[in-house]
């Protein structure tokens, strides 16, 4: 894909993890279509779906609006850029003008200037909060983005390539169907006991391992996947890792 330049005012918002019990990015989907919030581009790091795959047809459903807001906000000129997670992957199919990057093409390079700077932002009824504080990043080239899943031990990298595999999920979308959907209700239920907000100890041990991994060691690298609202800002290390939406409905603005 041809690299894609970041534009002021871009959104970055990762790992929603949206259900029937969590509702927050139907919210900020309806505050973009009414105005209240504005953006030229929107990233959608990964995760927005507790569960969304194009072969597992019990997913479809849910989805199904928030498709087609998603379509229709992109018809009148927003930039939206989907980079699939481990929880909603195989995307391309449900959408025409949503550009949707699969795990193979991660991360993705988006160019932009040498200095930038972001800023945490809430969802608060409507509206935008923003944090006061804000991070300015210098001397950058580019950016990398990625949902997070990439650079994993091997073992846990082969099975989550291999749970996208056509095949692997038409077996198991049948499994479901004659089941009654007991899988995919099942996929769910273990989703909603799931911590989403939660301290990885020694993290930044873990991001120093991980920056040394992407292509280019001047950019700012910016991923979703931990949930860890984290922030490095050195000479050599330029990293963000997302918060999940989830949580205060947060997010990351360009300012």
């Amino acid at each position: 894909m041809q690299e894609l330049s970041l534009k002021s005012g871009a959104i970055f918002i990762a790992d929603a993890h949206e259900n029937e019990q969590r509702r927050y990015f139907w919210d900020f989907l309806q505050a973009l279509e009414k105005g209240f919030i504005r953006t030229p581009q929107l990233f959608l790091m990964g995760d927005i779906f507790d569960l969304l795959v194009f072969e597992v047809k019990a997913t479809h459903s849910f989805a199904k609006p928030y498709i087609k807001a998603l379509e229709n906000l992109a018809s009148k000129g927003m930039q939206i850029i989907y980079l699939e997670g481990n929880h909603d992957f195989n995307l391309a199919s449900f959408f025409d003008k949503v550009k949707v990057i699969s795990l193979q093409n991660q991360p993705l390079s988006l160019k932009s200037h040498q200095k930038l700077e972001f800023q945490r932002a809430f969802l608060k009824n409507s509206e935008v909060e923003f944090e006061p504080q804000s991070f300015v990043f210098e001397n950058l080239d580019g950016l990398l983005i990625a949902h997070g899943d990439i650079f994993l031990p091997k073992m846990l990298g082969f099975i989550l390539r291999n749970l996208r595999n056509v095949f692997l999920l038409r077996f198991l979308n049948l499994l479901d169907k004659l089941s009654s959907h007991a899988i995919y209700k099942k996929i769910l239920s273990n989703q909603n006991k799931k911590e989403l907000f939660f301290t990885l100890q020694d993290f930044d041990k873990l991001v120093y391992q991980r920056v040394l991994r992407y292509p280019k060691h001047n950019a700012l690298i910016v991923e979703g996947h931990y949930h860890q609202n984290f922030i490095l800002n050195e000479k050599e290390t330029k990293y963000i890792n997302l918060p999940s939406f989830a949580h205060k409905r947060s997010f990351f603005v360009v300012k």
